[in-house]
C-alpha cells in the first residue's frame, strides 16, 4: 500500500531547504497526518531510571529533550511508550514490512483482535478509544516503524495504551478498514501511572 505524502504547494522553483521547512510546518499544524521521513521523537537514549521499583526509564530523544518512557523489546521490534515535552508517544522500530498505512483522519484505540475459523484477522473489537487528536508519523517507507504523538491529552492517551496491554494498539483510518497496529505486552495502568509521576517530578 502506498504511503500518503504531505501535499506541498510548489510555487516556481523552491530550494530543498524551503521544501523541508514547508513540510515541517504542515506536520505541526495537521494532527493525524501520516508523514514520511519526519519523526518527532527519534531514537531515544536511556540515561537512568525513574525509581528502583518501576520499569520507567529516563532518557533523551533525538533532539536532546528529556523523556520518561517504558521500553518493550522483542526479536524483531523495539517499542517505546512514554511522555516528553511534546506529549505522550508510542514509537515502534521494526525492520518488518508494513501491511497497511492509514491516512488521516485516523482514530486510535485499544483493540481485541478478532478470529475467523480459528485464525487471527486484521479486525479488532474496540476495548477503549482515544478521544483526543493524535499525530501519526511513518519515518521509514519500507518498514513497519511508526510514531504516535498525543499532545492534547497525554494522560488519556497513556490510559488507552495501558488498556491495550495483552492486546493491540490500533491506528485506523476513519470510514475505512485500513489499519496499522502493534501488540502491547507489559504496559499497564501501573506503568502509565509511573510514567505520569515521572513526568510530574521532572516537569516535562
Amino acid at each position: 500500500n502506498p504511503l500518503s505524502p504531505v501535499r506541498v504547494l510548489t510555487v516556481g522553483i523552491m530550494s530543498r531547504l524551503a521544501l523541508l521547512c514547508l513540510s515541517a510546518t504542515l506536520v505541526a499544524t495537521s494532527p493525524g497526518v501520516a508523514q514520511v521521513a519526519i519523526d518527532p521523537i527519534g531514537k531515544i537514549t536511556p540515561n537512568g531510571r525513574f525509581d528502583g521499583g518501576s520499569k520507567v526509564q529516563l532518557g533523551r530523544d533525538a533532539a536532546g529533550r528529556p523523556v520518561c518512557f517504558v521500553r518493550e523489546e522483542g526479536d524483531s521490534h523495539r517499542l517505546d511508550i512514554g511522555i516528553g515535552a511534546g506529549g505522550a508517544f508510542v514509537r515502534l522500530e521494526t525492520p518488518e514490512p508494513r501491511d497497511a498505512t492509514p491516512v488521516p483522519p485516523v482514530r486510535v484505540y485499544a483493540g481485541l483482535q478478532q478470529t475467523e475459523n480459528g485464525r487471527a484477522t486484521d479486525r479488532f473489537m474496540v476495548l477503549r478509544p482515544y478521544e483526543g487528536e493524535v499525530a501519526y508519523f511513518v519515518p521509514t517507507s519500507g518498514q513497519g516503524s511508526f510514531t504516535l504523538l498525543a499532545a492534547s491529552a497525554p494522560d488519556a492517551f497513556l490510559a488507552v495504551v495501558a488498556a491495550a496491554g495483552g492486546n493491540f494498539l490500533v491506528i485506523e483510518q476513519r470510514r475505512s478498514a485500513v489499519r496499522d497496529y502493534v501488540a502491547i505486552y507489559d504496559f499497564n495502568e501501573q506503568a502509565a501511572a509511573a510514567v505520569a509521576a515521572c513526568r510530574q517530578r521532572h516537569a516535562l
